[in-house]
């Protein structure tokens, strides 16, 4: 692997790990400030982990009618920087690639859907859903189908180059969880009550933290895998 392209992509992963973190600080920071209220629950004074979504920190107002700026703000960077770090981590693949050169369609394909992921991602940022709902929600759509192709790509990709075990199974493993929520994403249960909003919120927390747990896993993996070069 040329020198250059090794620089890029230990950069973009060492970009993917901060954003990982940011992305946990920043929106355990929106959480605090946010001034409460939630769909079932216009009285409460704070941010409800199992009431509210994590669009809600994005909103410019929320439900209860209180302005939103703070909570707005630290979610508005925290996603766009997610956004960014995962269109430059979409290189990685070239190293997995490497160990073998297997699977080059496979690669190419986490590539491209990582990074309109993570334009999807930004796009979610950029559209508070209390103003731009519709929007808001296709990108919401968009973003978690894609990565569900990215992570499909990536373990063929990561399979057919003998990459650590360790990574293939983490991948699976998020792969199953994925699918769940994508197929909830599209097929419910309804927002319209409160048993139904709960569990679309709790698959929200688990899958949003556990994207970030393991493509910060991955990132790890593949600057190792550098350093070792």
């Amino acid at each position: 692997m040329a020198g250059a392209l090794r620089r890029q992509i230990s950069n973009s992963s060492g970009l993917m790990l901060f954003a990982s973190v940011q992305f946990v600080v920043l929106t355990l920071l929106a959480m605090w400030v946010y001034p409460g209220g939630a769909k079932f629950d216009l009285a409460s004074d704070h941010y409800l982990f199992f009431g509210n979504f994590f669009s809600d920190l994005g909103a410019t107002h929320t439900y209860a009618g209180h302005r939103n700026f703070w909570s707005m703000a630290l979610f508005v960077v925290a996603a766009t920087v997610n956004g960014l770090a995962l269109m430059r981590f979409g290189n990685a693949w070239r190293a997995v690639y490497a160990r073998r050169r297997h699977a080059r369609g496979a690669g190419q394909l986490s590539q491209a859907s990582l990074v309109v992921s993570g334009v999807c991602f930004i796009g979610i940022a950029a559209t508070p859903w209390d103003h731009l709902l519709s929007a808001h929600m296709n990108f919401v759509h968009a973003a978690f189908s894609l990565l569900l192709v990215y992570v499909v790509s990536l373990i063929v990709l990561q399979a057919q180059n003998r990459w650590p075990r360790r990574y293939i199974a983490l991948n699976v493993l998020y792969l199953m969880v994925l699918a769940g929520y994508v197929l909830m994403l599209f097929m419910g249960p309804t927002l319209e009550t409160a048993a139904g909003l709960g569990a679309q919120v709790v698959a929200q927390k688990i899958i949003v933290y556990s994207s970030v747990f393991n493509i910060g896993v991955q990132a790890l993996g593949v600057r190792g895998h550098l350093t070792g070069l």
